[in-house]
């Protein structure tokens, strides 16, 4: 499997999969910081790190790829290869390497329709592409629509990829969960950026407040909005109820979704949204837009949760409200529900539907010169959004 750098979201998986399949892991990015984790993942399976880079968040040269690829390829002689994406030069060129020895490759993707704005050339381009593979691991049914719209054989696509460990949050969390003098509040854990839509979420937040909700909001995270954010809590009806925590590391964030009420996130866009896996398996209620990814498989409205339109902050503030009444026992049958949604996320199944996309791929490789090409080509070229 060839991916970035491996976090404590990655291990869980792996080492699942580790269990059922013989597994070679490659990090093309081992010293990225676009996650702070602080993580060692042992030798639980083999790891190879890519070397010669000019940047932490960058890939090698073309030639330095193409060299590290070919000792790698040819000394593990692998059935099959799982690519983490297809934008990179690391991924495009992986494509041509396996390509030039016929090693069946299996694609990993998250991406939908509505992610983006989308471009004809583009699209055209990732057609060409995805010829190049054999079989497919998505991350839920709007991940596999888009790939399908691409071209991509339905039967050769595989879920979940998109999983956490579902028991390490249920029992941290609920140990977390004891009374501890926590005044109850919200939750949003994202990034701060754009696209996680804190502007929305304090709207309505402030909607909620000038209501009479009694509930606190805590926000986790880092990223260039942070000071945007911050400025913007103080002009709620009541900024004191508003905490603002750097990004945390698993067990402290566990913790976090145990000590909480509810947990929302309003994103403008998110091909998935991991941290809802995370708050459901921590017997949270979850508030979700309906622009995440995972809305479309974890959230039945009402009944494992709640979705709404992250355009409307006048609708997030009343499902904040309908949150804060929520009854002991309508509480508990709607984290059951959830509960039951999560069962097929999980990383005993992401290792069963890892193992169907790799025997998928063996026997039925797929190998497109045109795909090659284009792979060539891109890599010469700018990262493909």
């Amino acid at each position: 499997m060839v991916l970035h750098r491996i976090g404590p979201y990655h291990h869980a998986r792996l080492v699942a999969a580790a269990r059922i399949v013989p597994l070679q892991v490659l990090e093309t990015r081992s010293r990225s910081l676009e996650y702070p984790w602080a993580f060692d993942p042992g030798n639980a399976y083999p790891i190879h790190r890519l070397q010669g880079h000019g940047h932490p968040e960058e890939d090698p040269p073309l030639a330095v790829l193409d060299q590290q690829f070919r000792q790698l390829l040819d000394a593990l002689q692998p059935r099959a290869v799982v690519s983490i994406g297809w934008a990179d030069r690391a991924y495009q060129r992986l494509l041509v390497s396996c390509h030039l020895r016929r090693i069946p490759l299996v694609i990993v993707s998250d991406s939908r329709v509505n992610d983006e704005p989308r471009s004809a050339p583009k699209e055209w381009i990732k057609r060409q592409l995805v010829r190049g593979y054999s079989a497919a691991l998505v991350a839920g049914s709007e991940s596999q629509a888009y790939l399908e719209g691409l071209g991509f054989p339905a039967e050769a696509i595989f879920r979940p990829w998109d999983v956490v460990d579902n028991a390490v949050f249920q029992a941290v969390a609920g140990s977390a969960r004891s009374p501890s003098g926590v005044p109850p509040h919200f939750l949003c854990v994202s990034r701060f950026v754009h696209k996680k839509n804190h502007t929305g979420l304090l709207a309505a937040y402030g909607r909620y407040q000038a209501a009479g909700g009694r509930w606190g909001l805590r926000l986790i995270g880092a990223g260039p909005l942070e000071a945007q954010i911050r400025s913007a809590t103080q002009s709620l009806p009541d900024p004191t109820q508003v905490r603002c925590d750097p990004f945390l590391q698993l067990e402290p964030l566990a913790r976090a979704y145990g000590e909480a009420g509810a947990f929302v996130l309003a994103s403008y866009s998110d091909q998935w949204g991991l941290v809802v896996n995370e708050a459901m398996a921590a017997g949270l209620p979850v508030l979700v837009s309906r622009a995440c990814g995972c809305a479309a498989d974890l959230i039945e409205h009402g009944v494992s949760g709640w979705t709404f339109d992250p355009a409307d902050p006048a609708a997030l503030a009343a499902l904040m409200n309908t949150a804060e009444r929520q009854t002991p026992a309508r509480r508990e049958t709607m984290t059951s529900a959830a509960r039951d949604r999560l069962s097929a996320f999980s990383p005993g199944r992401f290792a069963v539907g890892l193992h169907q996309a790799l025997e998928w791929a063996s026997a039925h490789p797929r190998f497109s010169r045109r795909a090659a090409l284009m792979a060539d080509l891109l890599s010469r070229r700018e990262p493909l959004p």
